[in-house]
C-alpha cells in the first residue's frame, strides 16, 4: 500500500483501530490489493471484544461515527468469538483472512 500524501495509509487505519478499541483489523478488498481507486471504500473488518454486548448494526453506526477519514468505510464489526466461527462459514471472511492485511491499533 502507498503512502503517498492524500491516500489512506496504514498509520491512518491503525489510529482508527485505536480510537475504536479494536484489538485488531483486516484491511481487504481493493485497498489492499494495491488496485483501487480515489473514490473506492475501505474495507475492513475490525475485531473487538468491546463489541459483545452491542448489536452489529450499533457497531456499525458506531464505527461510522468514529470515521474521519475522506473515503467511505465499509466496516465489519466483530468479536474475537465471532470471527473465529466466521471464518468457517463467510466467504469474505476467508477471502480478507487470504488476501487481506493484517493491522493492529497504534500503541
Amino acid at each position: 500500500m502507498d503512502s503517498f500524501e492524500g491516500e489512506l495509509r496504514l498509520a491512518d487505519i491503525r489510529k482508527f483501530l485505536y480510537k475504536v478499541g479494536a484489538g485488531r483489523g483486516i484491511l481487504f478488498g481493493s485497498r489492499a490489493r494495491g488496485d483501487y481507486l480515489l473514490s473506492s471504500d475501505v474495507d475492513l473488518i475490525v475485531i473487538s471484544d468491546n463489541f459483545a454486548d452491542i448489536s452489529f448494526p450499533r457497531r456499525m453506526v458506531f464505527l461510522h461515527e468514529h470515521w474521519d477519514l475522506p473515503y467511505y468505510l465499509e466496516g465489519l464489526p466483530y468479536t474475537e468469538e465471532e470471527f473465529a466461527r466466521l471464518k468457517h462459514t463467510s466467504s469474505v471472511v476467508r477471502d480478507a483472512m487470504r488476501y487481506g492485511i493484517e493491522v493492529y491499533p497504534e500503541q
